[in-house]
């Protein structure tokens, strides 16, 4: 028998209270899942004085490492508090270290001459606002698929080019499928977005971290500082840090760290830092060398459209006027991520070419179908471009002098061939 419509608004009450319930309940169990998961996880970290071994554990003590035979406590980084309940572990590795280990888990340890290189960057599940992202559904926010196919390749060092966490506001549960997401600058939101996906690649190889914009002092500084970076860990959140090389591995690779910069305007202060920077960089760069850093030093990037034709965007003015778009000879590439695809852009082999691997997990950017070959770049024209707007990450490949470059999809098929030889970056 029908119920009338007055008599159903109490049932109708009831419904929405217990499914809000259900809901919250789900959340708050996810959340203390990621605060719980992962209680020991191990890997390497390559910074400017030599490798680091870093542990994150939920155990009240730092565990014992084991360097060549040799077993000593762990540092602490830093302890437990009200947002990151794990305690995060350091030790520096000796350069002439051959084996090193945590319990049963082997290390992976540099190479001098890496041949097998995975990049991959922007790589969380997108939560801002009314901007969400389904990181329930694997086909929507692929990262955890794409860490254990880049695993799978077997790498020597892993580059990530920034931007780990982009869980920042609750799910809105009608517009995606992820319900039950940790957000914000915490433990929890960290291995949801970061450490549990990435579980597999961390195991594999070795890590260069970039920090990217997602991780500045206003977003997710205090995490990114505390967990990832392999430096000293500060007394407060630094907006600038100095950039660093990588001097123990061929190529070299400089760290620049980008992560403040405005992406649509230039500020005094900013370009004074960063002139700095570029100063610093062209007296550590020797050899050949890779100069990564998050916010692309050029790259183009879809904006809207106006009369039927599309807008395009042109980043990073405030790099390209801090380094006077002159670089010294032994800069043979730039890496990085920040725009939400992929993208090449090569010159005329006097300025170096700017590789972009920014689409591997976050929400991907609206695709570019201008053609980038012939368009201008700060007083340069484009020699050769492209762009690709899929899923996926990179790997590349010594082959004598050059590397070769495959543009991989989430399950490691090839998307596109590339080759970097000279300062000269082409795809087919």
């Amino acid at each position: 028998m029908l119920r009338s419509s007055k008599s159903l608004i109490p049932l109708l009450q009831v419904i929405v209270t217990l499914a809000f319930i259900a809901i919250f309940s789900l959340s708050s169990a996810s959340t203390a899942a990621y605060a719980q998961a992962n209680t020991t996880s191990a890997f390497v970290i390559l910074g400017p004085h030599g490798p680091v071994a870093r542990v994150i554990t939920s155990d009240a003590h730092c565990p014992q490492i084991t360097i060549d035979g040799t077993a000593s406590a762990m540092h602490v980084r830093a302890a437990p508090d009200q947002h990151f309940a794990v305690m995060v572990c350091d030790t520096a590795i000796p350069a002439s270290a051959q084996t090193a280990k945590v319990g049963d888990q082997a290390l992976k340890l540099p190479k001098a001459n890496p041949t097998r290189v995975v990049v991959l960057g922007d790589t969380g599940c997108r939560l801002k606002g009314d901007t969400v992202q389904a990181c329930n559904d694997p086909g929507q926010w692929p990262f955890a698929q794409i860490a254990t196919s880049a695993a799978a390749f077997n790498p020597d060092v892993v580059i990530h080019v920034g931007d780990y966490h982009y869980r920042e506001s609750p799910c809105i549960v009608d517009k995606a499928d992820c319900a039950g997401s940790p957000f914000g600058d915490n433990w929890a939101a960290w291995n949801a977005d970061f450490f549990t996906p990435a579980t597999p690649l961390l195991h594999a190889a070795p890590w260069i971290i970039i920090p990217g914009n997602h991780e500045d002092c206003p977003r997710a500084g205090m995490g990114y500082f505390r967990l990832m970076d392999p430096r000293t860990l500060p007394s407060s959140c630094p907006t600038f840090t100095d950039p660093y090389a990588i001097d123990y591995m061929n190529p070299q690779v400089i760290v620049l760290d980008d992560s403040a910069v405005n992406d649509f305007q230039i500020e005094p202060d900013q370009l004074l830092a960063y002139k700095k920077q570029f100063e610093q960089i062209n007296q550590m760069a020797q050899g050949k060398s890779w100069l990564v850093m998050h916010d692309p030093m050029y790259v183009f990037g879809h904006v809207g459209d106006k009369d039927g034709k599309e807008q395009l965007f042109i980043d990073q003015l405030t790099l390209q006027q801090a380094s006077n778009n002159t670089f010294p000879p032994s800069i043979q590439a730039f890496i990085s991520g920040h725009v939400h695809l992929f993208q090449v852009l090569s010159f005329d082999g006097t300025r170096p070419p700017q590789l972009v691997v920014g689409n591997s997990g976050t929400l991907l950017d609206k695709a570019v179908t201008t053609p980038l070959t012939g368009l201008e770049m700060a007083g340069m024209k484009v020699a050769y471009g492209t762009t690709i707007d899929r899923f996926g990450y990179v790997t590349m490949e010594a082959t004598g002098e050059n590397w070769a470059l495959a543009v991989r999809n989430v399950s490691g098929g090839e998307m596109a061939k590339c080759l970097l030889s000279g300062r000269q970056l082409l795809c087919r």
